[in-house]
């Protein structure tokens, strides 16, 4: 894998950026939109369903904007940023290699993502979000009915020997910068491999 200047620096010290690249991912993605949607502005109209669907991106995306800025607005607090933690806790620090035909998609599930553990009087903030193992095998199974199905996910899980995963906050945080940090070691002794078989290369 080849990396840049600015990837070198960064992916090096990835685990001390963590919560500074959080506070900005979800800006990028609506930068790529509007990318998106310039770069397709003049293309000809597609044949089955002409302009209208440019139309109703550009609408679609001036409505939210109105919406995110009313709701900034009456959050009143930057501690409630916080809520937007729990999808990558629930998938950063996971494993995602890929093993094949021979991983069922349960298994799968279970062993790529975590569970975030909050009281049950307090869920309703995260709008299921902290379930996201149940919600990675029933994508479409409504929100309020996640907790009951989860109870359901760990005993097939336990019946079947495979791990149910569920950190709480702090530890979920913990966990994230933890695998970050892991892989940022990673590639510093990938870097200091490469330069000494290329001075050996250069020696002979």
């Amino acid at each position: 894998m080849t990396f840049d200047i600015f990837g070198k620096i960064f992916i090096s010290i990835q685990h001390k950026l963590f919560y500074v690249v959080m506070s900005l991912a979800r800006f990028n993605l609506y930068a790529n939109s509007w990318g998106y949607l310039a770069r397709t502005a003049f293309q000809p109209p597609r044949a089955n369903g002409g302009r209208w669907w440019w139309w109703m991106e550009v609408i679609g995306l001036g409505l939210f904007f109105c919406w995110y800025a009313m709701v900034l607005k009456g959050c009143g607090s930057w501690g409630n940023a916080l809520v937007y933690l729990l999808i990558v806790l629930s998938h950063f620090s996971r494993s995602t290699a890929d093993l094949g035909v021979g991983e069922s998609f349960p298994a799968r599930q279970l062993r790529t993502t975590v569970d975030v553990i909050c009281s049950p009087s307090i869920e309703w903030i995260h709008g299921g979000l902290h379930l996201q193992v149940t919600h990675h095998l029933f994508p479409r199974l409504p929100r309020h009915n996640l907790r009951e199905a989860s109870m359901l996910v760990k005993e097939f899980a336990k019946e079947q020997g495979l791990e149910y995963a569920e950190f709480g906050f702090v530890e979920g945080n913990q966990e994230v910068r933890s695998v970050l940090r892991q892989v940022a070691d990673q590639v510093k002794i990938v870097g200091v491999v490469a330069d000494s078989n290329i001075r050996e290369c250069m020696l002979t």
